[in-house]
């Protein structure tokens, strides 16, 4: 019915029966309906629940590594500059990868392993070539190396990290379990890693991941100048990972001390102290000797304890060398400070020895690298 044809019918209620009478009416009348129809709100689905006591066996810790590290995991191992901590990371690589015991002692379930190589992409490959010679290493071992600049902040490029494990499990017929970025420093440049966004984007980045390969990732990472503090940047790193380990060498000394600090869901176990083995690879163009260096296990008892660490070890220019590239001198100086706690002076004393050497070399753009080799 149009909105004329009732205001009709009113005026001739009105003057044939009275007001009363239009009033009764209208009250009388059916509601008119809305056009629309407005569905009623559906309630919320909950969430699955499950009562306690109708849970039954005990839950066991699925660890490839046996008591250290565990499936669809992450971990950090972190440590000062020269402590050997990538040479400790790369030996688990291998026994990973060749189903080896760790330690030769704690038990491995093999799988592909993918080491993405962010810093120093010359040493790692003496590194593989000295596993291989000291028969470490075979050929076929499903152990992969990524050294494209994979970065955790970069968008898109955690889903493509995981379709390259995705493909070292598909190449090698089984399952990819560990990840390794090496280091946490060069897989967020430009972040920062003191800002909790930055880091709350980082480990999204790790756990995205995870969840999409099912690989355990670990990420190489550096302590502050106060090594007593542990990792260095924002605590959400270490409140995000399952397992946390430390390596310490002390000053002046040739082994270094792995200790677990943190395990989710397993016992911290013992100290793992190791040394290096150095190997000759090899003569370079001025006759002197290429070396690399392996993991040589110690003895538990060789561990160092805590209170026995000391000052850091003086700063060498090599040091410098494995802090390249950088943007900018003053962005070297930085990450100098940050990992060695080093003074403006002596960083300019170090780089001039560098540069009297013709080690390093200053591109167009104001950044410095290493001089590449003939």
């Amino acid at each position: 019915m149009s909105d004329a044809t009732l205001a009709k019918d009113a005026r001739a209620i009105l003057n044939t029966a009275g007001r009363e009478a239009l009033r009764a009416a209208v009250l009388s009348a059916e509601p008119i309906q809305s056009p629309v129809a407005v569905a009623p709100q559906a309630k919320p689905e909950g969430f699955p629940i499950t009562r306690a006591g109708l849970t039954s066996g005990m839950a066991v810790v699925a660890d490839f590594v046996e008591s250290l590290l565990t499936e669809g995991g992450a971990s950090v191992i972190y440590g000062p500059s020269n402590c050997g901590k990538s040479f400790w990371v790369l030996d688990l690589a291998v026994c990973v990868a060749t189903g080896v015991d760790f330690r030769d002692e704690l038990q491995v379930d093999q799988g592909a392993v993918v080491y993405v190589a962010l810093e120093g992409a010359f040493g790692v490959r003496n590194r593989i070539e000295a596993l291989k010679r000291e028969g470490r290493l075979p050929e076929d071992a499903p152990l992969f190396f990524c050294f494209a600049p994979v970065s955790l902040l970069e968008r898109g490029h955690a889903a493509r990290l995981a379709q390259s494990v995705k493909q070292a499990a598909a190449e090698s017929a089984m399952p990819c379990r560990l990840v390794i970025l090496d280091t946490l420093a060069r897989a967020m440049a430009g972040g920062d890693e003191n800002s909790g966004q930055d880091m709350t984007a980082a480990v999204s980045a790790i756990d995205a991941i995870r969840a999409a390969t099912g690989a355990h990732v670990a990420v190489v990472h550096h302590c502050g100048k106060d090594e007593a503090r542990g990792a260095r940047g924002h605590s959400s790193l270490r409140a995000a990972v399952d397992t946390e380990i430390e390596v310490t060498r002390p000053e002046g000394e040739t082994v270094s001390t792995v200790r677990v600090t943190k395990q989710r869901d397993m016992p911290a176990g013992e100290s793992m102290p190791f040394s290096l083995k150095t190997v000759v690879l090899g003569i370079d163009r001025r006759g002197k000797e290429i070396t690399s260096c392996i993991v040589h296990h110690e003895d538990s008892i060789m561990a160092t304890s805590r209170s026995k660490l000391g000052r850091k070890p003086e700063v060498s220019p090599d040091a410098l060398l494995e802090l390249l590239p950088a943007a900018s001198k003053p962005a070297w100086r930085k990450r100098a400070d940050d990992e060695h706690g080093i003074t403006k002076p002596t960083f300019y004393r170090l780089t001039k020895e560098l540069q009297q050497k013709g080690a390093i070399i200053q591109g167009t753009d104001g950044s410095w690298d290493r001089a590449k080799p003939f």
